[in-house]
């Protein structure tokens, strides 16, 4: 399985573009003010890159230091199953470039991306490392790591500090935390794109990252679609996405729902035959509520 560049097209959220051009429409002000202000400082402000270069380098070799001897490095033979799906991630969507991963104790079910760094690296919680279906999991976070990297969803992270000044100052979120929430849409899509659109187990991601694993079988998807359907039209709950960099976890479900059904709609049939096989009843109450499919 390898994408094409029209492959990872199609992946992308409809309003990543778009938001896009809002975030460069902010952005292009402030390199306008940067080169007024060097130039007012007859080149002063230039005397600073080499010091934040310096700082960045320090930084990141502190940083892999501290990893190479404090957590676990995977490899072929320490978790050769996230090995191996870094490995496919990175053929699927043919990134070149040098990703190192490790494994560290934490409780929650989470998984991080250090994108700054020359050789890539990825976090794993080892919360996620337990588990049944761990390795479908994995597999549907990493695909979204390896899939942003090619999709250049951190051109901005060299920013990120000057963005977070920005961001405090609470009127700017609003034009900057759309693009962030597209680039979740399309990181998700993506990375249901390298399993194969297998939506049970991205959902099941979502409900982890919601209750924890230990109670995640509790959780029904319709429910949570339903939680959304109920807070659609209140201003608070615009109010709380509009000031988040990331979509709430329930829109998240609901879009894995409609890409599945709009890329992936033989996918989509199976699943839905063998949950009703399975369980006859489902056909009215299916967990992966078909219904959704034209909310």
């Amino acid at each position: 399985m390898k994408f094409s560049k029209e492959d990872i097209k199609a992946m992308r959220h409809p309003s990543e573009k778009s938001r896009f051009l809002l975030t460069i429409f902010v952005l292009l002000p402030l390199g306008l003010i940067g080169i007024l202000a060097t130039v007012a400082s007859f080149g002063g402000l230039l005397i600073l890159i080499p010091i934040v270069l310096f700082g960045l380098w320090f930084t990141t070799r502190f940083f892999s230091a501290m990893c190479m001897n404090n957590m676990v490095l995977i490899s072929n033979r320490s978790f050769p199953d996230i090995f191996d799906a870094i490995n496919d991630a990175k053929e699927a969507f043919d990134y070149k470039g040098h990703i190192d991963a490790y494994v560290y104790q934490a409780d929650s079910f989470n998984m991080l991306m250090m994108p700054k760094l020359r050789r890539k690296v990825i976090l794993v919680n080892s919360a996620m490392v337990d588990g049944v279906d761990h390795q479908k999991e994995i597999r549907f976070v990493v695909g979204r790591f390896v899939g942003a990297l090619v999709a250049k969803h951190y051109r901005f992270f060299w920013l990120k500090g000057v963005l977070s000044s920005i961001e405090k100052l609470m009127i700017f979120n609003l034009l900057l935390y759309p693009y962030e929430r597209s680039l979740q849409y399309t990181g998700d899509q993506l990375g249901l794109s390298f399993i194969g659109g297998d939506s049970k187990t991205a959902i099941r991601v979502f409900k982890k990252f919601i209750v924890g694993p230990e109670i995640s079988d509790m959780v029904r998807t319709s429910c949570l679609l339903e939680q959304m359907e109920l807070s659609k039209g209140s201003f608070f709950a615009w109010m709380t996405r509009a000031f988040s960099s990331f979509p709430h976890l329930t829109y998240r479900i609901d879009n894995i729902q409609r890409f599945v059904t709009e890329q992936y709609p033989k996918v989509r049939a199976q699943m839905e035959k063998t949950e009703i096989t399975a369980d006859p009843k489902s056909a009215t109450n299916t967990d992966q509520d078909a219904s959704y499919a034209n909310a």
